[in-house]
């Protein structure tokens, strides 16, 4: 066995005429050339053939770095491997990740995600990278099976949260850590905008699995993970002293007449707070509206009976029916009824998510109750039904839930007589809530 090699050993090695080796022990060795140039291999025998495997270069390769990886080569010779195929298996793998980050790079120059959002994308086209995923998602799936204000959500969470923090990443090499991650991140600062950002994640990438772009589902499960990530759906539901209680408030409130109207439509028809700031009048035909697909936050046109009650709201008006002055879209927003209401609560210390927001309500209240929030409204509706002889079958109908199962695939009746008579019964029962407190108002 020879000695042990040093920095000052190694440095003084001179060249000869022919290449030699200084040899520590067991095939660590120094190569010199006639050159003088230096390098440290491991010269070995395996299934009796001889071998020597290139090490590193000298300076280049300290001699600390030479010996992690003669250990490296040495572990793999005792267990039968020849680390010089082990070196050709690491080259091509080098290679082909070399060719496919080439590609990548080619395919995002060619199809950014606006230039996909803007031009049709190709029968043939597979996303590299998760904001191509995202525009891939939003055109082939979303457009296609969304209302437009799922639609909006879903692009307005995307370009927020999910493109600035992961959209360059290959969507091969998003993993459960990154999604983690991603989450906790944003559920630190707002967990109702990180429960968006999660449903959106899950939407995209159990698209890329069902396709076979990917082999995983990173975002499965992770409000275990991320707790503050769980759904944010509230379960509030108004009693009926607050039923009466939030109707006079409203009504005295100084919110628009749109926003005061819109904000008591909720409770009298039990719809979603985006469909009826949407409201037109081109959509009602005598006492019905039909809330038109693409309207629609499951993306199925829904027939919904106008008691008398609610023809009083719309009050003959042609157009939209909750017009506003802001915005571009001439309608009320839905964030806009959500801060009406907040700017209700009792105290500046009570605050409630709004959109990605957290609101402080005023000081001055006007509603003077427990926070609550539009969707709160359609909640109410819904869990009186019952309690007026409306069946469940019948009230979910009326809320344009999704049948479930196989029940869903068949069964195609529309329900209108049965959700006539469930709003009619309904507005009986609220209008006897309303009716002492409309006389004390008067």
């Amino acid at each position: 066995m020879g000695k042990q090699f040093t920095e000052k050993a190694i440095a003084a090695a001179k060249p000869k005429d022919k290449r030699y080796y200084l040899r520590e022990g067991r095939g660590f060795a120094l190569q010199i050339l006639p050159t003088g140039a230096k390098a440290f291999v491991y010269l070995f025998e395996l299934n009796k053939s001889k071998g020597y495997v290139l090490l590193g270069r000298y300076p280049d390769c300290s001699l600390a770095d030479a010996r992690i990886a003669y250990n490296d080569a040495y572990k793999l010779v005792k267990k039968g491997i020849d680390p010089r195929e082990q070196k050709k298996t690491i080259a091509e793998e080098l290679r082909k990740k070399s060719e496919e980050i080439a590609a990548t790079t080619n395919l995002l120059e060619q199809y950014t995600y606006q230039s996909l959002l803007d031009e049709e994308i190709p029968d043939d086209f597979v996303p590299s990278t998760v904001e191509q995923l995202v525009a891939v998602y939003y055109i082939k799936y979303s457009k296609e099976n969304h209302g437009s204000q799922t639609q909006k959500n879903f692009l307005y969470t995307s370009q927020s949260s999910i493109i600035p923090l992961i959209g360059k990443k290959l969507i091969t090499d998003v993993r459960r850590k990154d999604a983690i991650a991603l989450i906790q991140g944003i559920a630190s600062r707002a967990p109702g905008q990180s429960a968006n950002v999660l449903k959106a994640g899950r939407q995209i990438f159990e698209f890329a699995l069902q396709r076979e772009w990917v082999e995983s589902q990173p975002f499965l499960k992770i409000t275990k993970a991320v707790p503050k990530a769980g759904s944010n759906a509230c379960e509030r539901v108004l009693d009926d002293a607050e039923v009466v209680q939030a109707w006079g408030a409203i009504s005295k409130s100084p919110s628009s007449d749109s926003v005061k109207r819109a904000i008591k439509m909720i409770l009298v028809t039990a719809q979603r707070s985006g469909e009826i700031s949407q409201m037109h009048s081109d959509q009602i035909n005598d006492r019905w509206w039909t809330i038109p697909a693409k309207v629609a936050k499951n993306g199925r046109e829904h027939r919904v009976y106008l008691t008398d009650t609610a023809l009083a709201l719309i009050g003959g008006r042609k157009g939209k029916i909750f017009p506003s002055d802001k915005g571009s879209n001439g309608h009320v927003a839905v964030n806009t009824l959500a801060q009406a209401i907040n700017r209700g609560y009792l105290s500046d210390e009570i605050v409630k998510l709004v959109g990605t927001r957290k609101i402080k309500a005023r000081k001055q209240p006007y509603f003077g109750m427990t926070p609550w929030s539009p969707h709160d409204l359609r909640r109410t509706a819904r869990t009186n039904m019952p309690r007026v002889g409306v069946s469940d079958e019948h009230a979910e109908a009326v809320l344009n839930h999704t049948k479930p199962g196989i029940i869903g695939v068949y069964n195609k009746y529309s329900y209108d007589n049965e959700k006539k008579a469930a709003l009619i019964k309904w507005e009986k029962f609220l209008l006897t809530l309303l009716k002492p407190a409309q006389k004390k108002d008067r």
